[in-house]
């Protein structure tokens, strides 16, 4: 009767350390898991810097070629010569807010919001006036590192606005 009583002992502590060993085994199948996910996690940023690595070595083949990325835009043969000012249109002629104040002031004014609900753009103060006086003086070159799509998108705010002058 005693050895029974053993034996049961015994086997109740086998299935307590059966039932904690499995625990343990489901908690390392958790933690593989994980791994895995995270080792797909760096294969996929892996080809992403290897692609943005081989653009960036085509850039600067580019650049050291003296090619341009960038298509310039002919200039008319009927603009009368005189000395050119070229303008970047990117916080030069505008800057980009993203404040709330600052919201609330470009709806007040009427000015363009661009892109989403907190971006928005601002013209510079006397933008208007001060194109058209370098109009009279000067053949005037807007130069921008935008996107051409998102430069007519800004262009197209900034003339519905009444911040530009007619370009004639």
């Amino acid at each position: 009767m005693h050895e029974q009583s053993n034996l049961q002992e015994v086997v109740a502590k086998l299935k307590q350390e059966e039932a904690e060993l499995q625990t343990r085994i489901d908690e390392q199948r958790v933690q593989l898991v994980s791994i895995q996910e995270l080792e797909t996690q760096v294969n996929f940023k892996s080809r992403e810097l290897v692609t943005l690595q081989a653009n960036i070595d085509k850039l600067h083949e580019n650049a050291t070629a003296g090619s341009s990325l960038f298509r310039p835009m002919p200039i008319p043969p009927d603009i009368p010569r005189q000395k050119t000012l070229i303008l970047d249109l990117n916080g030069v002629l505008y800057k980009i807010e993203r404040s709330a104040t600052a919201l609330r002031q470009a709806k007040d004014l009427g000015w363009p919001v661009l892109g989403s609900r907190t971006t928005w753009v601002v013209p510079r103060s006397g933008l208007r006036e001060f194109l058209e006086q370098v109009l009279e003086l000067f053949c005037v070159i807007i130069w921008t590192s935008r996107t051409e799509r998102n430069t007519e998108l800004l262009l197209e705010a900034l003339e519905s606005t009444g911040c530009l002058p007619s370009w004639g």
